[in-house]
C-alpha cells in the first residue's frame, strides 16, 4: 500500500534529490509540496519544486505551494553560498511553465490533514519547521491526525558525525528558526529525525567519482542531479545527501537504526542557536525523566542507500 506524504521543502539542491527519489519510488504516493524559505527564499524554492518536477516529466498536476516566507521571530538567513545564487548551483536548469498555486502551503497541510483519516498522512519536512509548526499552532489537533512527522535537521551528538554546520552544535534548518523546531518537538507530533549524525557519514556521500559517472550516464535524471551537484562537488570533493535520507525513511526504514530520546532545542541567541539538546542520562531516577518525544537516527547502512538512491534516480 502507497504511503500519502506531503513534502515540505526549501529547495535547494538537496532538495532538488528528494524530489527526484520521493517521485521515483513507487512506495509514496505524493499529495503536494509545500514550500518554506530556507535554503532560498520561498519564492525561488517553489520555481526550483516545480523545475525538478519537469525534469522528472511528470504528468500528473502535482500542486506547489509557497508557505511562510520567513522565520517565526526571525529575520531570513539563506544559504546561497552553500546553493548557488538560483538554489540549484546555478546550473542553467529551464524554469518551468506552471507555477505555483494561489492557495497558501500551511493552509493545504493543515485542511489535507485534517479531511483525511486518522493516521492516513505521512509529513516529509527537508527544510525549517516554520511550515509545519505554523499548521501546529493553527490547528491544535493536528499532532493527533498525522502518522508520522519524517524531518530533516538537527545534529543530535549520536554519532562521531553528529556535529553542527551551522555552528559547532547546531545544525541550519534549526539554527534558521529555532523557535518552530521548539514548537514542533513539543507538540506530541510523532517525530522521526534524521540529522547530521546520519547524513554526513562519509559511506554515504556523493564523490568525484561517483559523481563523474553520473555525468556520463545516459540517465537525463542522474545528468540533471550531476548539473545541480557540480559546483558543491568542485568545492568540496563530495555532496552529502541530506534531504534524499528523509525520503529514504519514508520508503524504506531498515536503511537506518534509531533510539527514542526526548529533545528540546535551545533558542538562545549565540552559537547555541537551534541546537538540539537530547537528554542521553539513563541513570535518571524515574521521576526526572522525560517521555521521549523523538525517535531519532543514530546509524545509517550508507553504502546501501547509495547504491539505492543512485539506482532510484537513474
Amino acid at each position: 500500500m502507497k504511503k500519502n506524504v506531503i513534502l515540505d521543502m526549501d529547495p535547494g539542491i538537496d532538495d532538488a534529490l528528494a524530489i527526484l527519489l520521493a517521485f521515483r519510488s513507487p512506495e509514496l504516493n505524493v499529495l503536494g509540496i509545500t514550500i518554506v524559505s530556507g535554503n532560498v527564499h520561498a519564492s525561488k524554492g517553489a520555481i526550483n519544486a516545480l523545475r525538478t518536477l519537469n525534469v522528472l516529466k511528470i504528468k500528473e498536476d502535482i500542486p506547489v505551494y509557497i508557505g511562510k516566507d520567513k522565520p517565526l521571530l526571525r529575520p531570513l538567513i539563506t544559504a546561497e553560498w552553500i546553493h548557488g545564487s538560483d538554489g540549484l548551483g546555478d546550473a542553467n536548469i529551464p524554469m518551468p511553465s506552471k507555477k505555483p498555486k494561489e492557495e497558501n502551503g500551511i493552509k493545504f497541510i493543515v485542511d489535507t490533514i485534517m479531511n483525511s483519516k486518522k493516521d492516513e498522512i505521512t509529513l516529509i519536512a527537508t527544510g525549517p519547521l516554520t511550515n509545519i509548526a505554523t499548521a501546529l499552532l493553527i490547528e491544535s489537533n493536528l499532532a493527533k491526525r498525522v502518522k508520522e512527522l519524517i524531518l530533516m535537521g538537527g545534529a543530535f551528538g549520536l554519532t562521531p558525525y553528529g556535529i553542527g554546520n551551522a555552528t559547532p552544535v547546531s545544525e541550519f534548518n534549526f539554527y534558521t528558526d529555532p523557535e518552530a523546531a521548539k514548537i514542533v518537538f513539543e507538540s506530541g507530533i510523532p517525530i522521526t529525525a534524521v540529522g547530521l549524525d546520519v547524513t554526513t557519514d562519509p559511506q554515504a556521500i556523493i564523490t568525484k567519482e561517483i559523481h563523474e559517472e553520473m555525468t556520463k550516464s545516459s540517465s537525463e535524471i542522474h545528468q540533471f542531479a550531476a548539473k545541480i551537484m557540480k559546483n558543491l562537488v568542485e568545492r568540496f570533493g563530495y555532496m552529502q545527501l541530506h534531504d534524499p535520507m528523509a525520503i529514504a525513511m519514508a520508503i524504506d526504514p531498515s536503511f537506518f537504526k534509531t533510539s527514542k530520546y526526548y529533545v528540546t532545542i535551545a533558542t538562545n541567541d549565540d552559537d547555541t542557536r537551534g541546537q538540539a539538546i537530547v537528554e542521553k542520562r539513563e541513570w535518571l531516577p524515574e521521576e526526572f525523566k522525560k517521555k521521549p518525544n523523538a525517535n531519532i537516527a543514530n546509524w545509517v547502512d550508507g553504502p546501501r542507500f547509495l547504491k539505492f538512491f543512485l539506482e532510484r534516480i537513474k
